[in-house]
């Protein structure tokens, strides 16, 4: 059987790195596997100061002309048709909609032959993001019109939470459990033979105070700023340290925020790693502060570490992935105090890594299955 996975490129962020663990998987199963990825990935290629995630040399790379997903609506449409695949999901909110649009041109004939499917990673999916709610556009609104596109053009949509799942149905309007919960990939032998290495970062390495870790794209729903300011009031309390690995468009921001208040003896931005899961096991414990999250494939890393969990009780994946704060610790969205105390109370009682449990649902040979019987593929 073959399988196609649609998404912009293979480098750096979440979605990429699950989309390539679901390669490996589903290669080690036995399929034929097609990446199909936009210009953006050729050119990053050819850049060569960056590393796309591995994938096996027996999956296929089909490069899209453009580097928009906008125009690659037509190619989209001609890769199925040539080579129709058993099944092409998008792994990407913006290859979702383009996705959507080439199925509308497809005969019918070959609509039967592929299972059409999108995997929605955004961590904003039917969320009003003034309230963090779920909500749903007005009737025959832009936004209604593009939610009945989803609904009309995919045999498949699932979501990396339970929460996600929920709201992306309320907010397009579909039936109940008609979203398929499909947690994300996170642990395999890479990630094995990765977390058995020493850490690199000299914080870590040679840690002279407890010393945290934090990862995740420099952007404002990921709230690093409440990380920020929870370190400086925990350290009226106890010494601690924060290592931030990621970058991106707040990193100056971050920065000046970091000089002005003086905290460059304990916190770090140390961009990106390509070896994050050896920097989380030596770690005190793992901060996530954000916002929202749909899922958070760092945080079951951690749990996969054995490294302690701080979590901001965000919509969805955290208090999830973290059973409601049996396998860590949860405080409010954008409390610096609570998350300070949080960080003080781990340092002096520190608690116990979580039972194996926690995480053996995110492993890759389980979510292969789970995809598998999602897009009617068991055998």
């Amino acid at each position: 059987m073959k399988i196609a996975f649609l998404i912009q490129d293979l480098f750096q962020l979440g979605a990429q790195y699950v989309t390539a663990l679901m390669i490996r998987g589903f290669v080690a199963k036995g399929y034929n596997v097609d990446l199909v990825v936009s210009k953006v990935h050729q050119d990053l290629l050819e850049e060569g100061t960056i590393k796309p995630f591995e994938i096996p040399a027996k999956a296929k790379t089909i490069i899209l002309p453009d580097r928009k997903a906008q125009n690659n609506i037509k190619a989209i449409r001609g890769y199925i048709k040539k080579n129709q695949p058993d099944a092409i999901v998008a792994m990407s909110t913006n290859y979702n909609f383009a996705l959507a649009f080439a199925v509308l041109g497809l005969s019918r004939s070959v609509k039967r032959k592929t299972v059409i499917a999108y995997v929605e990673h955004s961590s904003f999916a039917g969320l009003d993001l003034n309230t963090m709610k779920s909500s749903r556009p007005r009737l025959f609104s832009k936004g209604w019109i593009m939610s009945s596109l989803l609904n009309h053009s995919f045999d498949v949509i699932m979501g990396v939470s339970a929460g996600t799942s929920q709201a992306i149905e309320y907010s397009q309007r579909r039936k109940p459990n008609s979203v398929v919960t499909v947690y994300n990939p996170v642990i395999d032998g890479f990630y094995w033979e990765k977390v058995k290495s020493e850490p690199s970062h000299p914080w870590i390495k040679v840690k002279t105070i407890p010393t945290l870790v934090a990862a995740g794209a420099h952007s404002s729903f990921k709230n690093h700023k409440c990380l920020f300011e929870a370190i400086r009031l925990a350290n009226k309390k106890t010494p601690v340290r924060v290592v931030l690995f990621g970058k991106g468009k707040l990193t100056d921001n971050y920065r000046q925020w970091i000089d002005e208040n003086s905290m460059n003896e304990f916190i770090m931005l140390s961009g990106h790693t390509d070896n994050l899961p050896a920097e989380i096991k030596a770690a005190d414990a793992f901060i996530v502060s954000s916002d929202v999250e749909s899922f958070s494939v760092v945080l079951v890393e951690a749990l996969a570490a054995g490294t302690p969990i701080i979590s901001t009780n965000c919509p969805f994946g955290p208090p999830e992935l973290l059973k409601n704060g049996e396998y860590g610790t949860l405080v409010p969205v954008n409390n610096p105090q609570a998350l300070a105390d949080a960080i003080v109370e781990q340092i002096r009682n520190p608690r116990p890594a979580a039972p194996s449990e926690a995480w053996k649902p995110y492993t890759v040979e389980n979510v292969v299955n789970a995809y598998e019987k999602a897009l009617g593929f068991c055998r």
